[in-house]
């Protein structure tokens, strides 16, 4: 937040959904900070910032220590690319998801840590919506069909804490497979929201780490198994 502008650091604080999502992870032996902005307005006031050559460490007050920033990558992608990719695509009714940073809900005041199908598509189509300037998706009848035709049919996951200024947030991590069945259309439909949601995040808390998720593609744990 302190590279950012403080009007709009001010906004982004008073937000109940934020137009980006952050988390860490390593990668040969390195620290990777990914953030993904979710809009235009955020692109520019996020991460154009901080692609700025000037910033060359991080101070981190908690650990209180400077690490150095070796490289720099900027990838961009449109919200049409990923309509005509997969919403006008001919995509499989078979996805695995790997939930790589603790992943939960909240709901009537309560934490819940199990990949919930409702809970994930109600996360997506909100995220997805908020921060689209020009189609909605959320429609209730929709909803009600992505999620009466998806079903998980294989997982591997576990319980995991995310903790937060003293506060420990039961949460999960893991691989979820599931299938979609119903007509081509909602099974595209399914396909190009866990798309989204690999720059979206899933479930709560995703702009300070939480919910990152990765598709894993099916010829990769396909040909694990064969082999």
């Amino acid at each position: 937040m302190e590279y950012l502008e403080k009007d709009y650091a001010s906004q982004l604080h008073t937000n109940e959904l934020h137009p980006y999502s952050q988390y860490i992870c390593s990668k040969n032996e390195k620290i990777v900070w990914r953030i993904n902005t979710l809009n235009e307005e955020a692109y520019q006031n996020v991460l154009l910032p901080l692609m700025s050559t000037e910033i060359t460490s991080l101070y981190s007050e908690r650990d209180e220590l400077t690490y150095q920033v070796v490289d720099k990558n900027l990838k961009t992608t449109s919200r049409q690319k990923l309509i005509e990719e997969y919403y006008f695509g001919e995509c499989d009714r078979y996805v695995k998801i790997n939930f790589s940073t603790p992943t939960a809900f909240k709901s009537e005041g309560r934490y819940l840590f199990w990949p919930q199908i409702d809970k994930i598509y109600r996360s997506l189509v909100n995220k997805y919506d908020m921060f689209s300037s020009n189609e909605t998706l959320y429609e209730e009848e929709t909803l009600a069909q992505l999620i009466q035709n998806t079903e998980i049919i294989r997982y591997n996951i576990r319980s995991t804490m995310f903790h937060l200024e003293g506060v420990k947030i039961p949460s999960f991590l893991g691989n979820v497979t599931v299938k979609i069945r119903g007509p081509q259309p909602l099974v595209n439909l399914a396909n190009m929201l866990w798309r989204y949601s690999e720059y979206s995040g899933i479930g709560i808390k995703t702009a300070i780490g939480m919910g990152a998720s990765k598709i894993i593609e099916r010829r990769d744990y396909v040909d694990k198994k064969a082999n």
